[in-house]
């Protein structure tokens, strides 16, 4: 088992031994270690939204960027400036899982960023390329977020 975080309260009084990992609690009262409480409250750090992210109506999340980044673009020979203050991210869905898939090693988080803000590769690419790095982390947690949590019903 690996433990992130792990606080140890030795009370002797009442002869407890309590060892928390953020999402699990181990009870051991007397030696006894076979008591496994889980905390479904706590969950991991990764699976809960950033604090400055927002839920929208649709389910996607919108994550307002530290750094606003510029990205600069051309079409039909028209030059001008894009820029992102903000990414919205959405739920993946099998064909973007086969995207990630495909992409290798190297391209999977670039490309899960990509599919999940449905924004074109090549543009993704660069954005990423200019993002903060909390900014990617935050974006990382709104990802898991979305993996470790079903969707709700009845909208």
């Amino acid at each position: 088992m690996v433990v992130k975080n792990m606080n140890i309260d030795l009370d002797e009084d009442l002869e407890t031994v309590v060892v928390e990992n953020q999402s699990t609690t181990i009870v051991d009262e007397g030696g006894n270690s076979d008591t496994v409480v889980i905390d479904e409250d706590g969950g991991d750090e990764m699976d809960k939204l950033p604090k400055r992210a927002k839920v929208n109506d649709d389910g996607s999340v919108t994550l307002p960027l530290l750094e606003t980044v510029t990205i600069t673009t051309k079409k039909d020979g028209k030059v001008r400036d894009r820029v992102y203050d903000s990414l919205t991210f959405h739920r993946l869905k099998g064909a973007d899982i086969q995207a990630i898939a495909n992409a290798g090693k190297e391209k999977d988080t670039v490309v899960t960023f990509g599919r999940s803000t449905r924004i074109m590769q090549a543009m993704m690419n660069a954005i990423f390329d200019k993002l903060d790095a909390a900014d990617i982390v935050d974006g990382g947690k709104i990802i898991n977020h979305f993996l470790n949590s079903g969707r709700k019903t009845g909208r």
